[in-house]
């Protein structure tokens, strides 16, 4: 089995989500650009799970911690639950939420819970979410010919941050592109390289 690194956004079909979670209003949060793509999944019910299996290898999963933000946990093929505290007095955005590690090659899945009310009787910190993942597998499993149209699966080098995972240990995020996000230092030099492309091409033909 070939395997690459492939990042899928919270909105993809392939993540089975259970509960009451919102992927697209957010009403209130202004900081809903501060995640990939400006989009997020986020739940405040506890039980509320998010769920995808692979055939692969490691697996990432990416959120935020905020504020607001209380426990959650994730089990890997059915192991025991791993507890994430995922407050944090001042939101830090685009955060490894869980790493697997090194695991053995094969069929896989991975199953996140809200644990509102963990540790906590503090119904303020009740919220969970998920940005993106990045797992190790052979692209092929995620043909697009098999994902509704509209749907968003992507592999690394498209999303605005690129997860480069070293031979072992945690993915080094670095931002490629300023996408929906927000400028960065490059983004200028990106559009206009660009823009300068396509002027040439079109008068050559």
């Amino acid at each position: 089995m070939s395997l690459t690194n492939v990042t899928l956004d919270d909105s993809s079909p392939l993540i089975t989500y259970i509960g009451n979670w919102d992927g697209e209003l957010h009403k209130g949060d202004p900081l809903v650009r501060e995640y990939s793509n400006a989009t997020f999944h986020a739940s405040n019910t506890t039980g509320d799970s998010a769920t995808f299996s692979w055939s692969g290898g490691q697996i990432w999963l990416f959120g935020a911690f905020r504020a607001n933000h209380g426990y959650l946990s994730v089990k890997l093929d059915g192991d025991d639950k791993q507890y994430v505290n995922g407050q944090a007095d001042k939101d830090v955005f685009d955060q490894v939420i869980f790493a697997s590690g090194d695991i053995e090659i094969g069929d896989h899945q991975v199953v996140l819970l809200n644990e509102a009310g963990y540790e906590t009787s503090d119904p303020k910190l009740s919220w969970v979410d998920l940005d993106y993942i990045v797992v190790q597998a052979d692209p092929a499993q995620f043909d697009a010919s098999r994902i509704p149209s509209g749907s968003r699966m992507m592999t690394t080098g498209t999303p605005r941050v690129q997860a480069v995972m070293p031979p072992t240990g945690m993915p080094r995020p670095i931002t490629i592109s300023s996408g929906t996000g927000g400028p960065d230092s490059d983004c200028g030099v990106l559009r206009t390289s660009t823009l300068l492309l396509v002027l040439l091409l079109y008068y050559l033909t």
